[in-house]
């Protein structure tokens, strides 16, 4: 007898999901692609998720929880200020490394919806607001013992964002003007957390 075909994981299927709400967003996604995605037939889909909104909210909230309670408990540390910062920069790098597709995911569908950020950090127990307004009051007690020139938290913070999170989201673009296969730009991203540690400390130091 043929051996019967084993059914795919809920994981398998959500990482297909993924990558189609990366490429059409919440809108533009449909039942039909995400099941191509994952090799299954359509029946099969909704055998294991009702509908589209049910298995969006799943991914966006595991997605959500996965980045950011990590950030969150960075900045929550006892840690010293310019240990924050590597720390931010190492917890960015290492996840988008290991989820590609997260950086475009999270931030096409946050920037239809602003308000998901601060819905699913409640739901979380987390405030981003509070975050920033307590980074803020960090960056200014360090300014005035003398430790980082002055700077706007908000400016700061977006720095180490955007350093981290720009490669990911250009990858294709990087990939292809760099002439680099897959390994070649992780490694690239791996040694990135030192350069760009050293980058901001740089930009910072009085």
């Amino acid at each position: 007898m043929p051996k019967a075909e084993s059914k795919p994981s809920e994981e398998l299927i959500l990482n297909a999901a993924v990558k189609v709400f990366t490429r059409k967003g919440y809108a533009g996604a449909r039942m039909e692609e995400i099941a191509k995605e994952a090799g299954i037939n359509r029946a099969l889909l909704h055998y294991y998720f009702r509908d589209k909104e049910t298995m969006f909210n799943i991914i966006f909230e595991t997605k959500f929880k996965e980045f950011f309670t990590g950030l969150f408990g960075v900045f929550q540390s006892n840690a010293s200020f310019t240990e924050k910062i590597r720390s931010i920069i190492d917890h960015e790098i290492t996840v988008l490394s290991k989820h590609p597709d997260l950086a475009r995911f999270v931030i096409m569908e946050i920037a239809q919806q602003p308000d998901r950020l601060v819905q699913f950090g409640q739901k979380l127990g987390l405030n981003p607001r509070l975050m920033l307004e307590n980074f803020q009051k960090e960056i200014l007690q360090n300014v005035e013992e003398g430790k980082i020139r002055p700077i706007d938290g908000r400016q700061l913070l977006m720095n180490i964002i955007s350093i981290c999170i720009y490669p990911f989201v250009a990858k294709p673009i990087i990939k292809t003007m760099m002439q680099m296969d897959e390994n070649t730009f992780m490694d690239l991203m791996e040694k990135r957390k030192k350069e760009a540690y050293e980058f901001i400390i740089n930009a910072i130091t009085p």
